[in-house]
């Protein structure tokens, strides 16, 4: 009886529904990536343009 719980399925072909899971998971994650590029383009381009305002008010 104890042999039979040694057998996994971890060696069978992907089916439908873990495939779907896996994709939904890699879109996660490149979503996060590209929410986190495009937060710090825009804190850049935030404190870029402050900067821009600071050196106008000095230069005008």
């Amino acid at each position: 009886m104890s042999e039979e719980h040694h057998h996994h399925h971890h060696h069978h072909k992907k089916d439908g529904a873990s495939l779907f899971k896996q994709r939904s998971l890699q879109a996660i994650e490149t979503r996060k990536k590209i929410e986190k590029c495009l937060k710090i383009g825009l804190v850049t381009l935030a404190i870029l343009m402050a900067l821009a305002v600071v050196a106008s008010q000095f230069l005008l």
